[in-house]
Parts: C-alpha cells; structure tokens; sequence
C-alpha cells in the first residue's frame, strides 16, 4: 500500500458524500467517490480502491447487489467494505455480513467512530499486504517499523536473525512443497519460543525464504534463542524420510552437479541486545546481527541448531550466553557462540 491509502466512497447522497470525503480528508486518504452503486462497482474494479464505503440503500443498483458482484469478482474479492445503513437497517446487516461486509456504520454516523473503524480496517490491510503469504507473520516493513519503534521510545531489545543451513540440498531433495511446510514449522518454532519465554512483549517476523527475525527483552534473549533452536532441532525431523533419518544424512548434487552428501538442516542464530551495544539505527541493528549469525555458518560443521550473541560492548563490557554451558560468560573473545557441536 501506498502512504496514502485509496477509500472509494459510494453514496447517492450528495450531502452525506461531502460529509465523508471531508472525514477520510482527515486521515490522509485518497478518496474516490461515486453517486450509484453500477459507476461504483465499475470504478472498484478499475481503481482497486484499498477499502469502499458502500450505502445499502443506492437507487437501481442497492449496496447489497455490488457487494455481492464484489465478493464474486477475482480482483475485487478481498477489498474490505464497510457498509453504511439507516437506524432500522437490521436485515440489511444481516444479509450485508452474510455477503462478506467487513464493517457496518449506522447513520446518522459519529465522525469519531467512522474514522476509528475505517483506520482500523487500513491498519489490518496494511498488515496483511506487509505479511508473508506463507506463514502469515509481518514482513521486512513491520520489522523495521518495530525495531525503530523501541529504539525511539528508549525500550531495551534483543534482535534475533536466523536463518536454516542447508535449506537448498533440503528443497532440492524434497521439493518445495515440502521446503514450504519445513519453513512454516521454523515460523512455528519462533512463535512458540517468544510465547513461552517473552509472552506478549516479543515479536516475530518473517524477512523471506528462509530467513527470520525475533525482537524479544534482552532478559528473554538467550532462552529464546535456546528454545528455538531445540524446537527446531525436535521438530525437523517430521519432514525426512525414515530412510535419510537411519542414515544421518540425504544425498544429493553439489552447484556442479556433482554427487554429494549434506547433513540435516540447522539453524543458525545470530543475535544482538542492547545491553552491551548501542542500537539507534536498523541498518546497524541488522548488520550486526547478520554478522553473528555468519560467523555461526563459517564455523565448523555442525549437527545440530547454535545462536551466537554479540558481546562486542560499546560499554567496554564483553559478555555473552553460551547455549552450552547455559550461562552468562564474561570474556575477551570478540565473538561469541552457543550451542553443541
């Protein structure tokens, strides 16, 4: 969606249409308005307005007729509609919500609540464009949105960035079926892990493919770094065969076409806190915590998932926690990593 989002206003009351082109003015909309409902279904589907306020009761053509045609139409489906209808409209809710109305306002309308429920339904089409089809968790934009968001307001925050090592040799033996069904298990993982250790203080996102953010309290870090890499490591197996898990490994080609093994996917998390770093830029936020999770995937092999915390400090203190000895270390490494071999 664009800064300003598209409102096709669809209303034959001239006076009632100036009363709403002037409220969504308010909040920084584009609107697009429409006196009957046949001029409003036809500038719906040419214009792909991001939400439509429809009145019920439209002379030759009544709202509940295009919105029928809407829900019908392939690009015209999934626009959200808030309905608009008269005090003793009951039925005509009813039938609207049955069509797949998202909203209803009755007038005469308040502009308080007119503007809240349409601010509402952009806020959740804003979030299910920036989500990832697949598993459903915000995208890059969120992510960003909300690491800027505790930077500003001065909240302490753990930014985790993990990603699965030898996801190509998994896609290339199973499919990306498959490979799409392994990636929404991690999206599981990370979900689980942020509930049972930082409740509704963590966030998860979903950058792409196969990469992942979590933004939990510094406090919670290491235990849900930890946790995810175990659920990761319990769970994975559910989606090799019983032969490839006998054997320890799965066969297939390296870039050159040539035959080769590879072991079983892994994690790799790369985490970074502010209690030892300074974070007041995203692109620092990320660069850093990329910078850990690669030094994870230079090391040596490994069996099994491992995290890596930064304990670089801009305070002069270097700390990090060791998923192996489950503990707090303080040392003169630069890098630091958890996990077993």
């Amino acid at each position: 969606m664009t800064s300003k989002a598209r409102v096709l206003v669809v209303e034959d009351d001239e006076a009632v249409r100036r009363t709403l082109v002037r409220v969504l003015g308010r909040t920084e909309c584009e609107v697009l308005q429409s006196g009957d409902g046949g001029d409003g279904l036809r500038r719906a589907r040419e214009l792909h307005p991001d939400l439509i306020l429809l009145d019920v009761g439209l002379p030759a053509k009544s709202g509940l007729e295009v919105l029928r045609e809407l829900r019908r139409g392939q690009d015209t489906s999934a626009i959200p509609v808030i309905m608009l209808t008269g005090l003793a409209g009951l039925s005509d809710k009813v039938e609207g919500f049955n069509l797949g109305a998202d909203d209803y306002v009755t007038k005469p309308f308040a502009v308080e609540e007119l503007s809240a429920r349409v601010e509402s339904i952009l806020r959740r089409v804003r979030r299910d464009r920036a989500a990832n089809p697949l598993t459903r968790l915000p995208g890059s934009p969120d992510i960003e949105a909300e690491t800027c968001r505790r930077i500003r307001e001065g909240i302490p925050f753990a930014f985790h960035y993990a990603d699965m090592d030898h996801f190509k040799a998994f896609n290339d033996a199973y499919g990306f079926e498959r490979g799409d069904r392994l990636i929404e298990c991690l999206a599981a993982c990370l979900t689980d892990s942020i509930a049972m250790h930082d409740g509704g203080a963590g966030f998860a996102g979903h950058v792409g493919g196969d990469d992942f953010v979590a933004i939990t309290s510094p406090q919670a870090a290491p235990f849900v770094a930890q946790s995810l890499c175990g659920l990761f490591d319990e769970r994975r197996s559910r989606y090799y065969s019983a032969e490839d898990l006998a054997r320890g490994f799965i066969r297939g080609h390296d870039r050159q076409g040539r035959p080769e093994t590879f072991p079983f996917v892994t994690l790799s998390v790369g985490v970074v806190t502010t209690s030892c770093r300074v974070l007041d830029r995203f692109p620092k936020v990320v660069a850093l915590a990329s910078e850990m999770k690669m030094s994870l995937k230079a090391g040596p092999p490994r069996r099994l998932s491992s995290f890596a915390f930064d304990r670089r400090s801009d305070l002069g203190v270097l700390r990090a926690w060791s998923r192996a000895a489950g503990e707090w270390l303080t040392r003169a490494d630069v890098l630091g990593q958890g996990g077993r071999p």
